[in-house]
């Protein structure tokens, strides 16, 4: 079903409260819907007033119900999903349970989540892998085209092929199933970092087939800060060490898929228990998924974020910036070439004198303004940019060479 703006403007009325700033930067964070809130806050009661009950005895229901609603919606076994803080978390955990002999390589892309690199960097230091970036035809309509350039990248020391399923920088969605199919016939392990693709394209991970797929549910998804996930193929799950020892860690691979008594299978419970944390963000994700179908469902939905991804593409191509992302391979994030300013200085001046969020990015050597046109943005908020953007000698100083 097609639903016009004022549908979309009467729901962001209902859902959020007014606010005079312009958030077009879901893809760091969106902001709590206010049913999402009252769900959350009706389980911190609970917590609040029984502690110990709420730990022992509530947390495991909680949880696996969270589990089962995210599996339904990712099309991924609950066994092979662990409910996390953030997809920092998860890719963490990836990396770290990873045994590569010395001298193998991780094969990543130039347009990563810098974090990300900095972690492969740090256990590749450690444990004497290499760490190695494919360059990729970011502009490219031609799904084989990414393809392409990471099999030429693939060399005889490369174990690994880790890429995010949605860049950061520009908002350019990568073939992952057909990138994950590739590392599986070259016998490589895929770490995919889904940071940006839950809730803003199609997902499906049975089809996938990632071996590693990390996730979060802060921002197109719209739960609260806190909740993210991480898939991992069957036959990798006994691979997994905790970043964090606790309660779960003593016990044998034959004890994995043995229910905890209190946090799902002692899998789980090695991963997700480290010691009294806030679970919340997590519990709520059936609440979550219960708001996405009363707005229409995922069809509405990624159908409006389009649409919305279109009228910023058009409209602020007008005014002669370049847009970096290919119009078939985006969803709602549009990225631009920009002038090479300072990515802080232009956000923060961007917020301080418009109160506006929407940041800059770099990658590959170039710089890009990264607009995300989540379904409660409005066309008015675009144009409110534009008007910044008509007058460019007024950004921040461009950094000298």
């Amino acid at each position: 079903m097609i639903r016009d703006d004022s549908f979309w403007i009467s729901k962001r009325r209902e859902l959020f409260p007014a606010t005079a700033s312009v958030n077009l930067n879901a893809g760091t964070l969106s902001p709590t819907p206010i049913p999402v809130q009252d769900a959350a806050a009706r389980i911190r009661a609970r917590q609040a007033a029984e502690p110990s009950d709420f730990l022992w005895r509530q947390t495991e229901t909680l949880m696996e119900s969270a589990r089962q609603s995210l599996a339904a919606y990712l099309n991924a076994p609950a066994s092979e999903l662990l409910l996390l803080p953030n997809v920092t978390h998860a890719i963490n955990l990836a990396i770290a349970s990873l045994h590569l002999e010395p001298g193998s390589e991780i094969l990543t892309t130039d347009h990563e989540y810098g974090a990300m690199l900095y972690c492969c960097e740090r256990y590749a230091r450690e444990r004497g892998w290499t760490l190695r970036q494919a360059v990729l035809p970011y502009t490219s309509e031609d799904p084989n085209a990414y393809v392409q350039a990471i099999e030429k990248a693939i060399g005889p020391k490369t174990r690994v092929l880790f890429f995010s399923h949605v860049a950061s920088t520009t908002g350019l969605v990568l073939p992952a199933a057909e990138l994950c199919a590739l590392a599986r016939a070259r016998g490589l392990t895929s770490v995919v970092d889904g940071a940006h693709a839950v809730g803003m394209v199609p997902l499906d991970l049975a089809r996938m087939g990632a071996d590693f797929y990390g996730g979060n549910c802060h921002k197109w998804l719209m739960a609260p800060l806190g909740a993210g996930f991480l898939s991992v193929r069957a036959e990798l799950k006994g691979t997994l060490i905790p970043l964090a020892i606790s309660w779960g860690w003593k016990h044998t691979p034959e004890e994995r898929e043995a229910r905890s008594g209190e946090f799902g299978t002692k899998w789980h419970f090695a991963s997700e228990f480290q010691g009294c944390t806030d679970h919340v963000p997590q519990m709520v994700i059936p609440a979550v998924l219960a708001l996405r179908a009363s707005l229409g469902g995922e069809d509405a939905l990624f159908a409006r974020v389009r649409e919305l991804a279109q009228f910023a593409r058009e409209r602020i191509s007008a005014l002669g910036f370049t847009p970096a992302t290919p119009k078939k391979r985006s969803g709602a994030i549009t990225a631009f070439e920009f002038p090479n300013v300072d990515q802080r200085e232009w956000r923060d001046w961007i917020w301080t004198q418009h109160r506006i969020e929407c940041p800059v990015t770099k990658a590959a050597g170039r710089t890009f303004l990264r607009v995300s046109t989540p379904w409660y943005a409005l066309r008015e908020e675009i144009e409110m940019l534009m008007e910044i953007l008509r007058s460019p000698e007024r950004f921040p100083p461009v950094p000298k060479p």
